[in-house]
Formats: C-alpha cells, structure tokens, sequence
C-alpha cells in the first residue's frame, strides 16, 4: 500500500473490482455476477461502500434497505427495495493484502452511519465463512430460535451460515 486506505461510497466504474474481489473473498456458493451485484448499489448507493489505495479496490460493503428476517437469497437481482426500517449487509469482502487492517470495522462504520442517516434503526445479515465471530464483536447477535421459512432461506447460505441481528444505534463501530 502506498497511502492510508480512503474510503468512499462505490461507483458503477467500481463494479468490475468488487467483482474480481468477490471472486479472491468468498467461497465459489458466494460468487454472484457483476450486474446481481451492482443492483444493490443501483438500489442503495449510499449504503455501498469501498476502501481504496489509489484507485485500487482493497475492500468492500454492498448494503441496502430490505425487510428484516427476509434475506433476499443468493444470485437474484434486486429492483426497488419494500419499505423497510432494515439495513441488510449483502456483502464485506475484504481483500489478502488488505486483512488486519481495520477496514471491515471502518466499513461498516460508513455504511451503517449511512443506513442511519436514511432512517434505518436495525440491521440483519447471513454470516457466511465463520465470518460471525466478526459481527459479534460489532454488537451483532445471533439468531438461533428461527421460523422455519427464514431457517430454510438461512441454510441456502451454506452450512456455517448464522443469521444475526442488531440495532444499529448500538453498534460498536
């Protein structure tokens, strides 16, 4: 890295990198093409966000409004969005080079103040790769008690997939 990392919200000229870094972040389960992922930034452009060094994507949150215990499943382009009070987080990819550096807290430090600023009060997602031991720390919660319908959605993710909740005014970030 040359500089510290900036932070923005993402751009369709961005779209290409979270892709290609989609692709080095998750497991083949989670790899979605470009266009599925750029309809939440179409849906949500405040509430995605990168990290950059230079114009080099290190890192990324693809986030948007949905409807709480409802996840949209994997590889399904969204439109516009049911009203909602929710902030759903899609997507925190972080790349190898970019790991330990805080960008995943900085991240959704950014979005979530977004999500806020648009009135949204709670947040949800699908931890995938372990990746809830991360969300705990930021005052997410884990949902184990789940009706069956959002059970079935939730196991869609894979077989470490944890649904968790928060509020959003909580969060340690």
């Amino acid at each position: 890295m040359t500089s510290t990392p900036t932070l923005r919200p993402l751009t369709d000229a961005d779209m290409p990198a979270v892709a290609a870094l989609q692709l080095v972040a998750f497991a083949p389960l989670f790899h979605e093409p470009q266009e599925i992922l750029a309809s939440r930034l179409t849906v949500a452009p405040n509430l995605c966000w990168g990290a950059f060094d230079d114009d080099d994507l290190l890192a990324y949150i693809l986030s948007h409004p949905w409807p709480a215990a409802s996840p949209p499943p994997i590889g399904v382009t969204l439109s516009a969005p049911p009203p909602s009070d929710n902030w759903f987080v899609h997507d925190l990819a972080i790349g190898p080079a970019a790991r330990g550096l805080g960008l995943g807290r900085a991240l959704v430090g950014a979005a979530s103040g977004a999500a806020r600023g648009e009135g949204l009060t709670r947040g949800d997602l699908v931890a995938v790769q372990g990746a809830w031991r991360f969300w705990e720390k930021l005052g997410y919660a884990v949902q184990d008690d789940l009706p069956p319908p959002l059970r079935d959605k939730v196991a869609g993710y894979g077989e470490d997939a944890r649904y968790m909740t928060a509020d959003l005014a909580a969060l340690n970030v």
